[in-house]
């Protein structure tokens, strides 16, 4: 199957903006399984992140497979006036893989990925505990990143309910929109793949892992009140561990540094090995457009504490167990309740669980998907 028109010569993929977040990961995914299908690898440019380069060396990516792959880090609006800005227009067909794309005076075909909760639920539960200058501030920033994304011809989402708020809010048109889910990574059906974590977890306590960066709808914050909770209301100990970076966690609290414990920041081929070192995952996020945490988390057989939100039951079904995420004692309610009822127990649902992750979507259905739409578009 091949890509390339006689008029269109020059695709590009770029990941060269992704740092932090499950971005890395669908960029990995996806560019990893790109190289494996066949002849289409030969037609594309890819350009990535040192980041996503660092983990695609983890997978064994071969980069000769590509027509040309390098690295370079972009960041924010410095890509307007920078010379990889610049170099950019000389391609017929962009696909970020998650935007915006800060590029003015282009003229060929872009295609972005969309995932930015933020602007398309700016009065969120997150953006409530903000100051009101912080908020002005934060709705401009975002303002600006939509402007970006509605110059896109196509943008590229991972559940309906994202489309339908893009196509209400004005940012875009039904025809311009697709929506293509996100899925669990195949890495986690090859333990060979998997990277061991750079420290031994040694616990004696019930372990509740929570996997991302430390974004304010994440909202870790009230993990030291559930383990409060816990303990006061049940004589349940537990241990939390969160995978933050030197700067997230020394932003942190004193409180939160005293009772929790950070693994620092993992790649994605040691994410499989971090569940398999807990005892159940925990997700309590304020917004989403689509996390595949819960995804990992079942996979791995491991038992999922979630927000009890649309974002979540879209994705998670019945697979998950709720609670309130604006609400520590419904938290610590649920995991107590796991923890006296069913650890230890009958464990038919985290079957269950698993082979619906499992079932969900494919890398490689994906990353057909996603060649589709640049066919499509050329």
């Amino acid at each position: 199957m091949a890509i390339m028109t006689e008029s269109t010569s020059n695709i590009l993929i770029n990941a060269s903006n992704l740092h932090v977040g499950g971005g890395i990961q669908v960029a990995v995914s996806f560019i990893d399984s790109l190289s494996r299908m066949g002849n289409i690898e030969k037609e594309i440019h890819v350009v990535v992140s040192s980041e996503v380069d660092f983990n695609l060396q983890q997978l064994q990516l071969n980069p000769n497979v590509f027509l040309s792959y390098r690295v370079i880090d972009v960041y924010g609006l410095s890509t307007l006036w920078s010379d990889f800005g610049k170099s950019l227009k000389a391609y017929d067909l962009i696909f970020t893989v998650f935007g915006p794309l800060y590029l003015l005076g282009y003229k060929g075909i872009q295609i972005t990925g969309f995932a930015q909760a933020w602007i398309i639920y700016p009065e969120n539960e997150a953006a409530l505990t903000l100051s009101l200058l912080e908020r002005v501030k934060t709705r401009l920033k975002f303002f600006i990143h939509s402007l970006f994304f509605s110059r896109a011809d196509k943008l590229i989402v991972e559940l309906e309910h994202v489309r339908k708020r893009l196509i209400s809010m004005g940012i875009t048109t039904s025809n311009k929109v697709e929506v293509v889910h996100n899925c669990l990574s195949s890495l986690y059906l090859d333990i060979n793949k998997w990277q061991p974590l750079n420290n031994k977890i040694l616990t004696k306590s019930f372990s509740i892992g929570f996997v991302g960066r430390d974004y304010l709808h994440k909202n870790t914050i009230i993990f030291p009140q559930i383990k409060k909770n816990l303990l006061d209301k049940y004589s349940i100990d537990v241990d939390f561990y969160v995978t933050l970076s030197d700067e997230e966690w020394q932003l942190k609290s004193e409180d939160f540094r005293r009772v929790i414990n950070n693994v620092g920041v993992l790649s994605v081929a040691q994410c499989p090995s971090f569940y398999k070192e807990m005892d159940a995952v925990i997700f309590p996020s304020l917004l989403e457009c689509f996390s595949a945490t819960p995804l990992e988390a079942m996979a791995m057989g491991k038992p999922l504490f979630a927000s009890n939100r649309d974002f979540v039951r879209d994705v998670c079904g019945n697979y998950a167990l709720y609670f309130d995420p604006m609400n520590p004692d419904s938290a610590a309610d649920i995991i107590a309740w796991y923890i006296r009822n069913r650890a230890g127990g009958d464990q038919s649902f985290l079957s269950d669980a698993r082979q619906y992750a499992e079932s969900f979507s494919s890398a490689k259905q994906r990353a057909v998907d996603y060649v589709a739409i640049i066919q499509k578009m050329i």
